[in-house]
């Protein structure tokens, strides 16, 4: 499968496979390592998801809608439109063909823009409705960050927040305290019109996660017994890895004829 791998005259280095425009890597130093998580049984192959990295979710969430869950978007191949010369920035497109239109029948261009600092990776989405007719959709950057252990970090920033867990009825909405969150076991939720900024403590180092565009956040971890259910990754590894998503979930975007969006998420480190 093709990559490009961008290697910064700071040390930084992204990896991105074509298919999908899927970021699969980020490490901003040697100091810090590797910030994304992939299952080491994920599927390299033409058509099929990759278990990690960042998806790019579209033209729908998950089953929130009446496609494939996720979208097609994850497995098609990009064309990669540029790498600027100091390999900071690399920008992927996806426009309509045969095989979008057999499954959703628009017309459309994608583009992803994979950006890095010293201290930051940000990813920018960006759809532009070339249909003569408006069309809807949802989606989301499915990033799955490593961690060292995802019970023993925390995220802020969710208090007052409406939230509801998948697996229940939809219309069972809670809200949320001013506790830090920290997770014991599967978890599976989104965050309704969430804040643009929260932070994920780990250790020493926090991750500062921003969105602009994307109304909602997603919070995702399968669990041992979710781990195990799944033959892509191995029965341990949910221990290090955590989803938290940008996302746009249950009010799709209305795209009108000639339109564009974009949404945007970045991640910023730092030491606490």
């Amino acid at each position: 499968m093709n990559k490009t791998t961008l290697k910064t005259p700071f040390g930084a280095t992204a990896t991105i496979y074509h298919q999908g425009a899927h970021v699969t890597s980020w490490v901003p130093s040697t100091e810090l390592g590797e910030q994304i998580f992939v299952a080491k049984r994920s599927d390299f192959a033409p058509g099929q998801a990759i278990r990690g990295g960042v998806p790019v979710c579209f033209p729908q969430f998950a089953a929130f809608g009446s496609g494939a869950k996720h979208g097609f978007a994850r497995n098609i191949e990009w064309h990669l439109s540029r790498v600027n010369n100091d390999q900071t920035e690399a920008v992927f497109t996806l426009n309509d063909n045969e095989q979008t239109r057999a499954v959703w029948p628009h017309a459309f261009e994608l583009t992803l823009s994979v950006h890095l600092t010293p201290t930051q990776l940000t990813m920018t989405l960006g759809v532009t409705n070339t249909d003569d007719q408006s069309f809807d959709f949802s989606g989301a950057l499915h990033t799955y960050f490593s961690v060292s252990d995802y019970t023993a970090v925390n995220m802020r920033s969710f208090e007052g927040v409406t939230y509801w867990d998948n697996g229940t009825e939809l219309s069972d909405r809670h809200v949320a305290n001013s506790e830090a969150l920290q997770l014991t076991g599967a978890f599976d939720r989104v965050y309704f019109d969430a804040p643009d900024s929260l932070e994920l403590t780990d250790g020493q180092v926090v991750k500062r996660i921003t969105k602009t565009g994307f109304t909602d956040v997603v919070v995702w971890n399968p669990g041992a017994q979710g781990a195990k259910s799944l033959s892509d990754m191995g029965d341990d590894e949910y221990l290090t890895m955590l989803c938290i998503e940008a996302a746009i979930v249950d009010k799709p975007k209305t795209l009108l004829a000639g339109e564009s969006w974009h949404g945007v998420q970045a991640i910023t480190l730092r030491n606490g």
